[in-house]
């Protein structure tokens, strides 16, 4: 019974994201693309089912975990886990964007420390796409740093995070249970490319959710209609960092005091919302963004980068981001969405 509801997950959630996209969809249609509207409840509830059913359906992969594994130590755990809580919200608050820089710091001395085995395909990989992230990084107007600085932080930042994440991963024996897989690693070009164009559908009610929301009403940046590409930017560097680097670096902390699972998970949700709380202006104003956001957006990317796959995860992010600086052009330029 347990196997049959397992595989029956997918189409549960296809009959969840069908009518999603299309009540997002229409309300857009209808002129729905600020969070006042008073349909939003409509958009939000929606959304939040097809979120819960997408979480259910990617759930953590690793089911026979070490008989050797850390035995929970609750009282630590729950320590561990508030320490890291507490650190990570007031680093946040007290360093705010630069922090970023930071980043390729912990994880080239974390490369040092494990000195991993990497291999060619995945040093080009990485390299490959901390290039492609830089490049489009020259055009992020978004971002509060130069254009140049923001485009080498990209190509640091990625290609460290990568080959980090991945030693991390390897290392805890997590790697070759599918956590953290990559399709063009383990089965080339072609099937990561079908990855990137299935995280764009699979992303479609999300993205449209998104303009429902206002997301694109602040961007206003984009004017030209090869702006919305510069979306591979956050695609690409966002899961590195965001996903593939921090998670498993909470998980070092958190498996000393607990098993392998509750690790792995409880630091996904950590970062998810940490990350959430890092796109919002801050402090105690910040905290309903955070939920909202951290909870409708990142876990589903989070969940897909890593119980699914990379590429699905970056075309799923791309794809947010790209139909919203779509519809910020449109609104910019005065060709759709007018109020």
């Amino acid at each position: 019974m347990k196997k049959n509801m397992t595989t029956r997950r997918p189409y549960v959630f296809i009959a969840v994201w069908i009518p999603t996209t299309i009540i997002v969809g229409w309300r857009i249609l209808a002129g729905d693309h600020t969070f006042d509207s008073p349909f939003m409840w409509l958009n939000l509830l929606t959304l939040l089912i097809c979120t819960l059913i997408l979480l259910w359906w990617l759930s953590y992969p690793l089911r026979d975990e070490p008989t050797d594994a850390v035995r929970t130590k609750w009282g630590r755990f729950l320590a561990v886990v508030v320490i890291a809580i507490a650190a990570l919200f007031v680093l946040r608050t007290l360093t705010g964007p630069p922090l970023l820089f930071g980043l390729p710091v912990v994880a080239f001395a974390m490369l040092i420390f494990f000195r991993p085995s990497i291999t060619r395909k995945e040093m080009l990989y990485a390299l490959g796409l901390s290039l492609v992230a830089g490049i489009a990084g020259l055009g992020a107007q978004w971002v509060p740093f130069h254009p140049i600085v923001w485009s080498v932080l990209q190509v640091v930042l990625v290609s460290t995070s990568l080959l980090t994440g991945w030693a991390i991963l390897r290392r805890t024996g997590l790697l070759e249970q599918g956590i953290g897989y990559s399709r063009f690693l383990s089965e080339g070009t072609a099937s990561a490319l079908r990855g990137f164009l299935q995280g764009m559908l699979l992303s479609l009610p999300w993205a449209l959710g998104l303009v429902a929301m206002g997301g694109s009403d602040s961007e206003t940046w984009a004017r030209h209609w090869w702006q919305p590409l510069l979306a591979i930017n956050p695609g690409i560097a966002e899961e590195a960092w965001g996903r593939m680097l921090l998670v498993p670096l909470l998980f070092l902390l958190l498996s000393r005091v607990s098993r392998p699972r509750r690790a792995f998970t409880v630091a996904l949700i950590i970062i998810g919302y940490w990350f959430a709380f890092l796109h919002t202006s801050g402090g105690v104003n910040g905290l309903f963004s955070t939920i909202m956001m951290g909870t409708l957006y990142i876990l589903p990317v989070s969940y897909i980068c890593l119980y699914r796959d990379l590429e699905t995860a970056i075309g799923f992010h791309f794809w947010l981001d790209f139909v919203k600086f779509t519809a910020a052009c449109l609104l910019n330029t005065g060709l759709w969405l007018n109020s």
